[in-house]
């Protein structure tokens, strides 16, 4: 008999992707197919039970709300609401989509043991919800899986990214501003994020952390420098360089997830690039 899944965040740039793989899936309605508002407890309680839960709704940042507190009320009272929902109802385990959260690190690649330091509310947000998924855990015996994603890309995507505004400069013919052009991230291609939950759907553990990304490092200029070479076109850009809470590189280290789930990026850098020029230019 096949697990029965409640997908939260459907309507998110990773949940538009992931409803596509797995298309049994609930989503956070009550019996009448009202949306829930993760908010309020009572409201998440009338959720129909199910098997396995895929945590991916909160708040994500804009310019407008990056340093507000709204994602505390969101992604933790959120995260705490489908918590109590798991225990009960009984749910088997969880999957819980974090975010980036070793602020500046002490080291790269960085490894799920590296010095947690949130440098925003939201990322505060979501170590507090991971707090919360350990003492669920731990008190309770459920099954909890924490994905901490670096840099993910790919279509819809609609957040203020360095990867999102390239797109709108080669449909607009307008130019892009590079902040810090030589500082590197780890990017992951959308297609290999959504891989690997689903791989993870089956992995059976008390409570682990995983890190996910691709294991290598570009810099800003590299990345519109791909999108140039795939679009064949020069695209107009600006420079600005911020020292204040710049971070100069980012690489995961994700040698764990690989050993534990036998799962590696499918896609390169270059690839996924590929992939959103062609989408994006039919």
């Amino acid at each position: 008999m096949k697990n029965s899944i409640l997908i939260t965040g459907t309507t998110g740039f990773i949940g538009k992707h992931l409803v596509k793989k797995i298309p049994n899936y609930n989503m956070a309605v009550d019996q009448n197919g009202k949306k829930i508002d993760l908010r309020i407890r009572e409201e998440v309680l009338k959720i129909k039970r199910v098997d396995i839960v895929i945590h991916l709704a909160g708040k994500i940042p804009s310019e407008k709300n990056y340093s507000k507190n709204i994602f505390f009320e969101h992604n933790v009272l959120g995260t705490l609401n489908v918590l109590e929902y798991c225990i009960k109802k009984k749910v088997k385990k969880i999957i819980f989509v974090s975010s980036y959260v070793y602020g500046n690190p002490e080291k790269n690649p960085i490894n799920e043991k590296n010095k947690i330091k949130p440098h925003n509310t939201y990322t505060k947000s979501k170590v507090l919800s991971e707090e919360l998924c350990k003492i669920y855990a731990e008190k309770y015996k459920i099954e909890i899986i924490i994905l901490r994603p670096f840099n993910i890309f790919g279509n819809l995507q609609k957040d203020n990214s360095l990867i999102s505004n390239t797109i709108k400069s080669i449909k607009n013919n307008s130019h892009i501003t590079i902040i810090n052009k030589n500082d590197k991230r780890d990017y992951l291609f959308i297609d290999d994020l959504i891989n690997a939950i689903v791989k993870l759907i089956d992995y059976k553990c008390k409570f682990e952390i995983f890190n996910v990304g691709s294991g290598k490092s570009y810099s800003f200029e590299n990345v519109v420098q791909l999108f140039e070479k795939k679009n064949k076109k020069k695209i107009k850009r600006k420079y600005k360089t911020f020292k204040k809470n710049s971070i100069p590189k980012i690489q995961a280290d994700i040698s764990k997830i690989k050993k534990e789930i036998k799962w590696i990026p499918r896609y390169t850098l270059e690839e996924g690039i590929e992939k959103i020029v062609s989408k994006n230019t039919k």
